[in-house]
Parts: structure tokens; sequence; C-alpha cells
């Protein structure tokens, strides 16, 4: 009995035994199964943070070009340095060193190496010579890799078209409009480690492995566009006024060639600007157009069968009284009729208003909508508004008017640019393009911007009869006499307008917006430009301060583009074309009577070609020596410095070297440590 109790006894205990082991080996099997199968892929991300350091490089972005292949952003490889502050021995040393060598503060640097990251920026985008001088230290735990920069060769020029990027990423224009067609791939550089920290592989990217994006070519012309930011920021500085726009076009394709915004600003040191100078006027600010409307409105009678060419329009003397409103004409010579012609060589206001009132409120506003008003043109640019022309249901008799002539309703330039190739196309509206292609990483074709005819808004006889009218606006006795350009038949408008004060309400008393737009040939267009200075303090009339810049754009384009008049040779083109090979050249132009050397300061032209410089000191009555060939390098006297009477100006030129190549940035990539950092 005895014997088989313990038999049970023993029984249990084996089984209790087996039953616990068993339990024992489903926990492990199901602790093997968490560690392997449902919980590896978050223990092994943890493993990797502990031994594996990545590090997040900018990609490098496509280049941006213009329509001749001169880029106008590229982007570089340039050396950063960054430390493994575990790493590093002497920490206090070390800081010190540094600090010397890059111009750091020591105590900063410091606390970098004190903290408990395993990696830290010590100073990103460093001039090669600086780079040399680190490496040349071999202090433990500081190290260098490479990562793409953002570079824009051509400064100034076209900025508020081309934009800039920051951090890999596109922040205004089209740098910001095709971000992810310029972008190429995120590259990450890994830094491995023991199990006390310490660095065992650690190198710098090859830039091979860098996937580049895709390339933009533009329709902007680098040579134009300088023509025309310099003669624009000349008629700013003269006239005194808040700032400047300017537009140049090609009325048979839609292509943008040059669009210019004064003040300027360099996309490379961008971080010195105020954000207001960012922005594309062009395409983001709206201004009533004043008399450069009459053209549209004009149009539209014409369009509707209400007014033909041989008519006679009542002006009133001047003066036309609308319900509670007294409408008047800013010309000193009152008349009482005119030939529809000459409503738009005078400019009259009470003519223009009463062929309105022919025309009636639904007719022009369905003629201006036809020429893009009130709607957005569809450019490929970031930012573009649509201005304000109200529905006709909302205008009363007086808005009916004033309408006419450019007072309550608002457009943008690159609006009126557009309304105005229209007229030079022969009634057919082409949207702006501002990019011809876009191109992959390997060259290839991936995408072509074609012209893109958006419909007729005039007829062709009709825009033959307003070309004409546009003509007598620039002869003699029109009011853009100043814009006229010898040996050509330029069509064009004058635009005066008052600014609405947005504190007070109604219309400011002193500001004004004077604007001139025009193309040329006449009789067979290749260029459209309209100009727009704000606040003009010298005189408020775009035929004074408008017209004057748009003649020196014109004339500088057309012989650049090889349209002469009839019967004119190359000379004159030849003769400038020696600028570029003397190797010094002595330019003695006629005084005018030069103003004392206090009110005479140098003005800023390094940088600029030569043809640019001299046309900046073509009224300051000076000597000029020129030696060299290229850009200006240096300057005698120095920017800012008084001009004086005899001792004449100096320029230094000298050819840029090719932008891919880093090690001849110096001093414009030095300048871009500023916007570096961790």
């Amino acid at each position: 009995m005895t014997k088989r109790r313990n038999t049970r006894w023993m029984r249990i205990r084996l089984f209790g035994v087996a039953g616990l082991m068993f339990l024992c080996a489903l926990g492990l099997l199901y602790r093997i199964w968490t560690l392997q199968v449902s919980q590896s892929d978050w223990l092994e991300g943890l493993a990797q943070e502990q031994y594996l350091k990545e590090i997040s490089l900018e990609p490098m972005r496509g280049a941006i070009v213009d329509r001749h292949g001169v880029p106008m952003a590229v982007s570089v490889m340039t050396d950063s340095i960054f430390a493994m502050p575990r790493d590093v021995e002497d920490k206090r040393k070390t800081a010190r060193q540094l600090a010397d060598v890059l111009e750091l503060d020591p105590n900063t640097l410091e606390k970098k190496f004190s903290s408990r990251k395993h990696f830290t920026w010590i100073k990103r985008r460093v001039p090669p010579k600086e780079v040399e001088r680190v490496l040349k230290l071999n202090l433990p735990g500081v190290h260098s890799t490479r990562e793409s920069r953002r570079f824009y060769p051509s400064r100034e020029l076209a900025g508020s078209v081309v934009g800039f990027a920051g951090d890999g990423r596109g922040l205004e224009g089209v740098e910001l409009m095709f971000d992810g067609r310029l972008r190429g791939s995120t590259v990450l550089a890994q830094g491995l480690r023991d199990a006390r920290g310490n660095l065992l592989f650690a190198d710098g990217i090859d830039p091979q492995e860098f996937s580049s994006g895709g390339k933009l070519v533009l329709t902007i012309d680098l040579t134009i566009q300088e023509i025309v930011e310099t003669e624009l920021d000349r008629a700013v500085k003269q006239s005194r006024a808040r700032a400047g726009t300017a537009v140049v076009m090609d009325p048979s394709s839609g292509e943008i060639l040059a669009m210019a915004n004064v003040p300027l600003f360099n996309p490379n040191t961008f971080w010195r600007y105020s954000p207001h100078r960012f922005r594309n006027r062009a395409v983001t600010d709206c201004y009533e157009p004043g008399s450069t409307m009459k053209v549209f409105s004009m149009a539209a009678a014409l369009q509707a069968g209400v007014v033909r060419p041989g008519d006679m329009i009542d002006c009133g003397r001047g003066r036309l009284q609308v319900g509670d409103h007294v409408i008047h004409d800013s010309s000193p010579t009152k008349h009482s009729r005119l030939p529809l012609r000459e409503v738009l060589v005078h400019s009259s206001n009470v003519g223009m208003a009463n062929i309105a009132g022919l025309l009636g409120k639904q007719g022009l506003w369905q003629g201006l909508r036809r020429f893009g008003f009130g709607r957005r043109t569809g450019v490929d640019l970031p930012g573009e508004s649509r201005c304000k022309l109200r529905r006709a249901e909302a205008w009363s008799d007086v808005g009916l008017a004033t309408v006419s002539f450019g007072q309550g309703v608002s457009v943008n330039p690159l609006q009126m640019i557009a309304a105005l190739g229209s007229v030079a196309n022969g009634g057919v509206w082409m949207r702006p393009i501002v990019v011809r292609e876009i191109r992959g990483p390997r060259n290839e074709l991936l995408q072509k911007f074609e012209p893109e005819p958006a419909g007729r808004v005039v007829d062709a006889t009709w825009a033959k009869v307003l070309t004409d009218m546009l003509v007598g606006v620039t002869q003699p006795g029109g009011t853009g006499s100043r814009a006229a350009i010898s040996g050509f038949d330029v069509a064009g408008k004058t635009g005066t307008a008052q600014k609405v004060d947005p504190i007070a309400g109604g219309y400011s008393k002193d500001k004004r917006v004077a604007s001139f737009m025009g193309f040329v040939p006449a009789d067979r267009p290749r260029i459209a430009i309209l100009v727009v200075v704000d606040e003009p303090q010298t005189s408020p009339y775009g035929g004074v301060v408008a017209a004057p810049a748009f003649s020196r754009m014109a004339a500088g384009i057309l012989r650049y583009l090889g349209v002469f008049p009839p019967g004119e040779s190359m000379a004159d083109v030849e003769a400038e074309a020696v600028f570029e090979e003397e190797v010094v050249v002595e330019i003695f132009p006629a005084p005018l009577a030069p103003p004392s050397p206090d009110a005479n300061p140098m003005p800023d032209l390094r940088g600029l070609s030569v043809r640019a410089a001299l046309r900046v000191l073509a009224d300051r009555g000076v000597e000029v020596s020129v030696t060299g060939s290229g850009r200006v390098q240096s300057q005698r006297p120095a920017p800012g410095a008084a001009i004086g009477s005899a001792g004449g100006v100096s320029l230094v030129l000298e050819k840029r070297p090719e932008v891919d190549q880093l090690e001849t940035f110096g001093s414009e990539l030095a300048v871009l440590d500023e916007g570096g950092g961790e």
C-alpha cells in the first residue's frame, strides 16, 4: 500500500516537472518568436540608432539656364565640417583651434563638443582653403564631408524670376514653382560606431552618389535681361521712384524674354534682404493702368462696331459731366471733337468715356475680359494675382466711364503685356511662357512648352487699325513721343494713374503710377515692352518717366537681335564688339556740364558688362578708361565716392570662370557661409 502511494507521488512530481519544463519551453519559444519576428524591425532600428548615424544631405538640384544655355542657377559641391563629440579628446583646445581657422566663437564650439550628441555640424559650405587648414590640424573627432550648394552666377539678373532655394527646397520663383522637377533624391551619409561609441568608419559623399534633378530652360535671354534691368534701374533712380517693373515679350509666341523688378536682390545672399524684395511684382502686384487701358477699350468698341476709323468723337472741350461727377482731360489742349485715331493720340479721357457710353457696360466688360483682364494668365510663376475687374452689373454710369480710361480696374504687368501682345500678334492672345523646356539629369527632353494661343480677341483688321493709332502716339504731338526710336515706327501708349490710398480711402493726391507700353517694329513686331514706374517724384506722367526708358530698352534689344532700320549697316554693332576683344580701350564721352563732385557719386559697376557700365556712366560727362575683357572686376573711384571732373573713371575687366569649378567661387562662397549653420 505504501509502495503504491510512493509510486503515485513520484508520477505527480514527474508530471509537474515536465509540465513546468513544457511551460518554460513555450515561454522561450514565444520570446524567440517575439524577438525574431514580431519585434525584429523595431529592434533592428534600435540597434542601428546605437551604432549607425545617418546624416541627411541636400540633394543635387538641377540647373536653371536661359534660352541660350547660360547658367542662372547651378548646384555645386562644397565642403562642410562636422564633429563626433565623443571622439573629441581635448574639447577646449580643439574648440580654440577650430575657432581660429573658421572664425567662430570658441565657447559655442566647446558647448557643442560637450553635448551628448553623436553628431554636430561645425560649419557648412566652407571655402576650400579653410577646409584644407582644418584637415591639416588632424583633430580627433573632426571630419569633413561634401554636400550640394545652390549658386546663382547671374546674381541680381532675373533674381525675382529665378527665385532661390534653401535647405534643398525651392522657396521663391521658378525654384519654388518647379521644385519637384529640380530637386534630386536625398542622400544619407552614414557613420559606424562600436559599443564604446568610437567612430569606425566615416566617409564623405561621392558626387556621383547624388541623384540630380531636372534642368529648366527658361525663355529669358540674359543679355536682354541685363539691358532691361540697367535701363529700369536708371529710370527709377532718375525719377526718384519707389520701385519699377518691366516685361519684354515676343508677341508671336508669348515667350517672356525679360522680366525685371527694381529694387533688385541677389539670390546668393537672399537673407540680407527684406522679404518684400523677393516678390515678382510683374505677377503679384496689381495697379490701376490709367490711359494704357484705352487701347483695349478702343479695341472693344471697334470689335463691337459702335465706332469706325473715320468717326469724329465728342471730347467736350476736355470736360464731361456724368451724374454728380465731372471727368476732365489732363491735356492742356481742350478739343471739342477729335477723329477716332486722335482720341488715343491725345489720350482724351472725355472722348474715351463717350465711346464707352456707346459701347455700354456689358459690351466694355466683355471686351476687357477677352483681353484677359480679371483672370490669371496661367504663367508658370508663383503668386500670380487675378486683380480686379468687377462685373458690369456693379458699375455705375461714372464707373463705366472711368473703367474705359483705366480707373476703377486693376491689372498686373503680365496681364497688360499679354493684352498688348495680342494687338501686336494680329488679334490672337498668347499665354505668357517663362519655361521653354524641362530636361532630365542626362539632358534628355522631358517636356517642351510650345506657344499656346488662347483664341482671337479682336479681328486682324481692327488690330491693324489699333496699331496705326498707337504709332501716332509716339510721333511728334503724341503723348508718347519720347518713346520714339530713330528709323523705326513704334506703336505705344502712355499711362498715368492715381494710386488708391488704402488708409484714407479714395485716391492719393500725390502718388502716381507712370507707365508706357509698346511694340516695335510696328509693322513686324519683334518685341513688346511694358515699363511701370511706381511713385515717381520728378514727374507723374508715363510719357516723361517711362517712355524714355522704353526707347532705350527697345533700341538696345533690337540691335542685339540684329533688327535694323532699312539701309542701316552693322558698323555700329561691330564698333561695340571691339569692347569685348581689345585689351585696353579708352572712351571719351562728350561732357555735359558735369555736376559738382559731391553731387556725382560713383555707382557700383562691379559684375556689369562693359556695355552696361558705359550706359550707366554715359550721362556723367567723365573720361572712362576700360582695361581687359569680360565683366567689371574692379573700379576707380570706389562705389559711393565722388567722381572728380578731371580724374576720370577706370574700369578693370575680367572674364568670369566656369561656374562648375568650386575653386573659382572664392569670395562668392565665402559670403554664402553666413546662411549656414547646424
